[in-house]
Parts: C-alpha cells; structure tokens; sequence
C-alpha cells in the first residue's frame, strides 16, 4: 500500500467520516490505485486510529464503489472490468440525458448562476483531481435544477464510481493531450448556453454527445 496516500489523521467528532474521505481522496487522486489492497490493521496504523472507524470506512467506501471486499474478505481499491464501464458509461449517458432535458424546462436564473459558479470553480482549480470533482459537480447541479427526486436518488448510487472513473480518465488523457481542463471547460460552458435556450430536446442531445466524449483518451 502506498505510503505517501495515508498519514495519521488528526482527531475529531467524526473519526469514520474522516477515514472516509481521506481514503475516497487517495483513490480518487491515483495515490492508491485500483487493485490496492486496504489491510484493516496497516491502514489504521497509518492512520493513526483504532480499527474500528477503518471497518466502518471501507464498508461505506464499498457501498459506494469504490471499494470491493474481496472473496477472502480483505479489501482492495475497485477496478473496473469492461462490464463495470459498460454498465457505468451507459446510466451516466442516460441518467445526465434525461437530466439536461428536465432542466433546460425547469431552469431558473438561479440556476445558472449556480452552474456558472462552479465553472468559474473549475477555471481557477490547478489540481487535477479537484477539477475533477467539480466536473462531477456540474453533472450533480443538472441533476438538482432536473427536479426529479427518482432521478436524483438513481444518480446519488452511481455517483461515486463515476467520479472514481473520470478522475482516472482525466489523468489518462492529461498525460497524453494536456487539454483536459480547456477542452471540459469549454463543453461545460456551452452545455449551461444550450441551457438557457429552454430547448429540452437540444439540451438533451448536447448531453448524450458530451457524455460520448467526457476525458476519455485519444485512440491509440
């Protein structure tokens, strides 16, 4: 298990939630890659906790995702087979379609200003995984200003392995196009434009097509 990822955690109320995140950022960051294994007893060593919010963090990380146990019961960071990405790409692509249909309907000025915030986020943000984090954010606002509670629960379960996906894609396509940031900056902000023209089925259609696209890598 990387060394660099994990360093004692400084007490709080809230000792799993801190496991939590500082695990889902490691994963997320690349700092424990997929495949890793997440001793109970290294990992709270290294952490400078008791077992016990460890146990609690890597089933939570597992319901979201991120994490599988695996047939010995040890944990290890998730990969993702051909079939997690099929399945995973394929209820982005709807769920986001479906969404960007709904809020171009139901759209207010609020609701743009909200999107362009984290856009002006993202434009400023220098570390890559965090821009990544506030790509995904721009995908949960459509998904808030859609005002579909079956929706928003539907994403809320897929969320984090997408997130853990496209941390993983940006990095990829970093290393090889350096573009990541200009080319979802400029996707997004023509999304929000596509928005605000209240045209469900256009918003809908630049959706599919910018959920086709979104960080992969170039074909070889």
């Amino acid at each position: 298990m990387a060394n660099a990822a994990l360093s004692p955690i400084r007490r709080s109320t809230s000792l799993t939630k801190e496991v939590v995140d500082r695990l889902r950022r490691a994963i997320l960051k690349g700092e424990l890659a997929e495949g890793t294994p997440l001793p109970e007893a290294q990992t709270a060593a290294k952490l400078g906790v008791s077992r016990v919010p460890v146990r609690e963090a890597l089933v939570e990380l597992e319901r979201q995702g991120l994490v599988h146990f695996e047939d010995n019961g040890r944990a290890a960071v998730r990969p993702f087979t051909e079939e997690d990405l099929e399945e995973i790409l394929g209820m982005r692509a709807t769920l986001q379609t479906m969404a960007a249909r709904l809020a171009a309907a139901k759209l207010t000025d609020d609701d743009v200003a909200r999107l362009e915030a984290i856009l002006d986020r993202a434009r400023d943000e220098r570390d890559l995984t965090d821009f990544s984090a506030l790509d995904s954010a721009f995908h949960d606002e459509v998904v808030v200003i859609a005002r579909h509670k079956r929706l928003s629960r539907v994403w809320a379960d897929l969320r984090a392995q997408m997130e853990l996906w496209l941390s993983r894609k940006h990095r990829q396509r970093e290393k090889l196009t350096h573009d990541v940031r200009k080319a979802t900056l400029a996707s997004h902000k023509e999304m929000i434009e596509c928005l605000k023209t209240r045209k469900p089925k256009a918003a809908g259609e630049l959706m599919e097509r910018h959920c086709s696209w979104s960080g992969w890598p170039p074909a070889d």
